[in-house]
Formats: structure tokens, sequence, C-alpha cells
């Protein structure tokens, strides 16, 4: 497995734990979509990939407890002979609607985390001419030189 693809199971896996761990915040995917998104990059495209793979690994879980709430009243309920079948049942209804709700939300999350990876990450380096303080590109240093910030301040004497 090569390393993008290890980082894209890395970021999916620590948004769907954050999706997991807000579970009780409406549109929970979208934030463990977003932050899954926000760390493997700028990419709008495939922020939008790795957001759905973390809300599709998100829905698992949500699926088995679903399954496991439901069952309670199907077993305590009338009507034992088809408990096992109806289990199943309530599994996979709740399974296909997490993939779809999980996916979908954690999609648009990592889309949103991708644009605020770009927006907020910009460039990691700063530009040379800056920290010389001039757009020439002299060769001096820049603590050499009074910032705006350290120049003398003329008081006036008003009398």
């Amino acid at each position: 497995m090569n390393s993008a693809a290890t980082n894209t199971l890395k970021h999916a896996a620590i948004g769907a734990a954050v999706s997991l761990v807000t579970f009780f915040l409406p549109f929970s995917p979208v934030i463990g979509g977003g932050v899954a998104g926000y760390l493997h990059g700028s990419d709008r495209t495939e922020g939008a990939k790795v957001g759905g793979l973390s809300g599709l690994l998100a829905a698992v879980p949500g699926a088995v407890l679903v399954t496991l709430v439901a069952s309670i009243f199907v077993i305590v309920g009338p009507g034992q002979r088809s408990a096992l079948l109806v289990a199943f049942a309530v599994f996979l209804v709740a399974l296909l609607f997490t993939v779809v709700y999980g996916g979908v939300l954690g999609a648009a999350g990592g889309f949103v985390g991708a644009v605020l990876n770009e927006e907020f990450d910009g460039p990691v380096g700063t530009d040379p001419t800056r920290l010389r303080g001039d757009a020439q590109g002299s060769d001096s240093d820049p603590d050499s030189e009074l910032t705006e910030f350290d120049e003398p301040v003329e008081e006036s004497t008003s009398t």
C-alpha cells in the first residue's frame, strides 16, 4: 500500500472517530468528514472522497448500534419465531440508511474541510523579500533596520 492510500485511510479513520465521538450532535458526519478533509489537504475532490470514506467507516458502528437497540424490542416483543430474521432486516435497513447518511454528509464535510485547509494553511514558507523588508531583494539583514513599529515618534512640543 502506498503512502497516499495510507494517509487516506488514516485521515478517514480519524474523521470516523470524530464522527463517532460527536454522534450526539446533529449531522456529526459533516464534522468528521470536515476533519478528515482538512487533514488530507487542500484538494477539494480528494477532500470529498476522504470525507465520504470517513462517513462510511462511521456508518458501520452506527448500524450495529441501531440494530442492537431495535433487537431488544424485537426479541422482547411478540412473535419470537422470526426475531433473528427481523433483526437482520433491521440491520440491513439501518446500514443502508447510515451509509447514505454518513457518506453524503461526510463527503460534504470533506469538501468544506479541504476548502478550509486551503484558506487557513496557505503557503507555509515566508517570502524572502518580505523578510528583507524590500522588493528589490537587497542582502540587508532584516534585524539591522528599524521596522515600522520601531521607528522613533517625533514628539510635538506645545506650550
